[in-house]
C-alpha cells in the first residue's frame, strides 16, 4: 500500500501569506486562483473528471475566508500535527483492510470556517474520495475535531479500497462502473456508506457519527417503501436527495441511515464477517444477505 498524506493546508498558509496587504476582493481572487493550480496539480493523478471536480470543492468548500480566521485556524491544524494523526489512523486502516496495490493522495485542506454544515453537522471535517486515487479532508478546528478526523480518514479509506475493487468514472455527469458499464445506482451508493461508516466505527468505537441514527424506527419504516423503488435509480439528483435528506419529503441522511442499518444487520447474522469483509461485496449481495426489514431494526 502507498498512500500519502500531502499537508496541503501548509501551502495555503503560504498562499494567505502572500495576499496579505491586497484589497479583499484581488486576495480572494488570487487565493483561489492559486488554490485551484495547486488542487489541480495535485490530482494530476487521477481521471481529468475528477481533477475537474476536485478544485472546484476544494474552492468551494473554502468559501470566502476571512484571512486571519483562515490564518488562525491553519495555525491550530498545524499545533495538532494533522499530518501525523492522519499518517497513524491510515496505519491502523491498513492493519484492518490490507491492500498493497493501493496507491492514493490524501489532501488535508482548510474548510469553510463560516459553514454550519461543517462546523456542526460534519463537526469540522469532511472527506470526499475521488476514485482510488484521492481523497480530499477539508479541516476546521472545532471542538473535539480530531477524533472526527480520524473516523473520516478510516471511512474515506473503506471508499478508496472499495473504489479500488469496484472502478468507476465520470461519464455525463454520472458514475459509471468500469467493468460492467453500468451507473451507479442508490443501493451503490447507500451500501458503499454504511460499509464505510461500519468499517470506521470498528476503528473509531467511541464515534457517534449523526449520520447512522438520524431516523426513529417509525421513521425507517414510513421512508423505506419510497426508498425501495427507488434502489436501482442513477439519477444523481436522487441519489444525492435520498442519501442527503432534503429537509421535506426525505428526512437529513435518510440513506447513510439505512445503509448502516442495512451492513449492521448483514453483520448480526453473519457473526464471522468483518465490515472489511464487505468492502469487496457488491451492494445487491449484501442487501439480499442480511435479511433486512425496518420493522426489524431499532435505533
Amino acid at each position: 500500500m502507498s498512500i500519502t498524506v500531502i499537508p496541503a493546508y501548509r501551502v495555503v498558509k503560504r498562499f494567505v501569506k502572500d495576499v496579505e496587504g491586497l484589497p479583499a476582493d484581488a486576495a480572494l481572487d488570487s487565493l483561489w486562483s492559486n488554490l485551484r493550480t495547486y488542487v489541480h496539480h495535485m490530482l494530476s493523478v487521477t481521471d481529468a473528471a475528477f481533477a475537474d471536480l476536485g478544485q472546484r470543492m476544494a474552492v468551494a468548500q473554502l468559501g470566502d475566508p476571512d484571512p486571519v480566521a483562515l490564518a488562525r485556524a491553519l495555525e491550530e491544524v498545524e499545533a495538532a500535527h494533522a499530518k501525523e494523526l492522519a499518517e497513524q489512523t491510515l496505519r491502523r486502516c491498513a492493519e484492518a483492510l490490507p491492500r498493497p496495490d493501493l496507491s492514493a493522495r490524501v489532501l488535508l485542506l482548510p474548510g469553510d470556517g463560516q459553514s454550519k454544515v461543517l462546523t456542526s453537522q460534519m463537526r469540522g471535517v469532511l472527506g470526499v474520495s475521488l476514485g482510488s486515487q484521492a481523497t480530499l479532508v477539508f479541516l476546521w478546528p472545532v471542538g473535539p475535531w480530531q477524533q472526527w478526523f480520524a473516523y473520516t480518514l478510516a471511512h474515506e479509506y473503506a471508499h478508496l479500497v472499495r473504489n479500488l475493487l469496484f472502478p468507476r468514472w465520470m461519464n455525463s455527469g454520472r458514475l459509471v462502473y468500469q467493468k460492467s458499464q453500468e451507473p451507479e445506482t442508490l443501493l451503490d451508493a447507500m451500501l458503499a456508506e454504511g460499509i464505510a461508516d461500519a468499517f470506521a466505527l470498528e476503528l473509531c468505537p467511541q464515534a457517534s457519527p449523526p449520520s447512522i441514527g438520524a431516523l426513529s424506527p417509525q421513521a425507517e419504516e414510513q421512508i423505506w417503501p419510497r426508498v425501495r423503488r427507488r434502489l436501482a435509480t442513477s439519477d444523481t439528483g436522487e441519489i444525492r436527495r435520498f442519501l442527503f435528506g432534503d429537509n421535506d419529503r426525505v428526512p437529513v441522511w435518510t440513506g447513510y441511515t439505512i445503509g448502516y442499518r442495512i451492513v449492521r444487520r448483514y453483520l448480526d447474522g453473519h457473526p464471522s464477517a468483518r465490515p472489511a469483509t464487505l468492502v469487496g461485496m457488491t451492494a445487491r449481495a449484501v442487501l439480499e444477505a442480511s435479511n433486512y426489514s425496518p420493522s426489524l431494526v431499532r435505533a
